[in-house]
């Protein structure tokens, strides 16, 4: 898998945990959502500079 897809999946998924913990473990899931949002953003770089 590309370095970019597989960085927007993995992101992705700890975005959503993140949202998800966020409803228990207010602090840990905040932390894990916004490191999922920063995974994707950085996957942006590799999906761009592919083409």
């Amino acid at each position: 898998m590309e370095k970019g897809k597989f960085l927007f999946m993995i992101g992705l998924f700890f975005y959503l945990a993140g949202i998800y913990l966020s409803t228990i473990y207010v602090a840990r899931g905040a932390v894990l959502g916004v490191f999922g949002g920063l995974m994707m953003g950085v996957s942006t770089y590799y999906l761009a500079t592919m083409n």
